[in-house]
């Protein structure tokens, strides 16, 4: 594995798990040592197994999705179905060998923009063990 390795973490993150003022520009972010694409959902159950799939065809090199707790989603199950999806999509990454640890779920409220990057590196330095997406 080449040391210059960056990798590159799409971050979902439910609106609602922000705290309140908080605010997360759209778009592709380089930070030491790893990129990250942070998009917004409106709620955490948008997010399907086949678009998580997805992104990693498409060369992330890891997902991850941070959602509010469950007994705390204004929607009441869209954090467990999150949960549950996000379970799946590690189970199939595990079966082709991609390694589960490339998906990774955050529950949390109140999150400010500093702590939803502190994740990220946490997770890319996970991905990092992994390696780069062999999809690419």
């Amino acid at each position: 594995m080449s040391e210059t390795f960056e990798p590159e973490i799409v971050l979902l993150y439910c609106g609602r798990s922000l705290a309140e003022g908080e605010y997360l520009s759209e778009g592709m972010k380089k930070y030491s040592g790893f990129k990250a694409r942070f998009v917004m959902l409106p709620c955490s159950s948008k997010v399907e197994v086949v678009y998580l799939v997805k992104l990693i065809e498409q060369g992330a090199d890891g997902v991850m999705l941070v959602a509010c707790p469950t007994k705390q989603c204004q929607f009441l199950v869209g954090s467990a179905r999150a949960e549950n999806r996000i379970r799946y999509a590690r189970k199939l990454l595990a079966e082709t060998g991609l390694g589960a640890d490339r998906f990774s779920i955050v529950l949390k409220q109140g999150v400010s923009a500093d702590e939803i990057v502190d994740v990220a590196e946490e997770h890319a330095n996970a991905v990092q063990q992994l390696g780069p997406n062999p999809v690419k």
